[in-house]
């Protein structure tokens, strides 16, 4: 967890609760956010929106991004395997996983003394196309009850690339925001009780 503490002036604070509200739907079925995690959601979705979609400055020829530190290992669980944030923040092996559901990858060799080896072209793990075609096929989440927007929504693999999954279009589908995170944590529980 991160704590965020800012003062806003009474126009940007306006603004931030407007932008917030209209993402905030009301509560379905099998939702039991409390309010402030809705807020914490939205705010999440509102951030990520713009670094996908708005008008971003780009650094050092590129737009702003996550950077994640991580290694195959620690996509499956195996314990010791990297897993943090450009600035050392170490996630959860979880918060990973989905992460790299959706996300652009670029592979960074190291050598023993963590000297850079080699550096493999940037991918995005879904297409542009393979995107198009599972918005027009699912059209918002597919979670059942849902019926968050596809523009709010990221690209779930059915079965992760992690565990053999392929990034093609059978094994994709649309989850807002919530219920991507509520899948991985199913999925986590289910790795337990398979392993345990």
């Amino acid at each position: 967890m991160r704590r965020v503490d800012r003062w806003l002036t009474s126009d940007a604070g306006e603004a931030l609760e407007t932008a917030m509200d209209a993402l905030i739907a009301p509560p379905r079925d099998g939702d039991h956010r409390t309010p402030r995690q809705r807020r914490h959601d939205a705010l999440e979705d509102l951030a990520r929106h713009w670094l996908d979609h708005g008008e971003t400055p780009t650094v050092a020829g590129e737009k702003p991004h996550i950077s994640l530190i991580t290694d195959l290992p620690a996509l499956q669980g195996i314990a010791g395997g990297i897993h943090e944030t450009a600035d050392g923040t170490v996630l959860d092996v979880e918060a990973i996983r989905q992460i790299a559901c959706d996300a652009s990858m670029s592979r960074i060799l190291l050598g023993p003394d963590s000297e850079v080896i080699d550096i493999g072209r940037k991918s995005r793990v879904w297409t542009p196309a393979q995107r198009r075609a599972i918005t027009a096929r699912d059209r918002h989440c597919t979670h059942p009850g849902c019926c968050t927007a596809a523009k709010h929504c990221d690209i779930h693999h059915i079965r992760h690339w992690a565990d053999g999954g392929t990034t093609s279009v059978d094994n994709g589908r649309l989850l807002c925001r919530h219920h991507h995170t509520t899948q991985h944590l199913k999925e986590k529980q289910r790795r337990r009780r398979t392993s345990g």
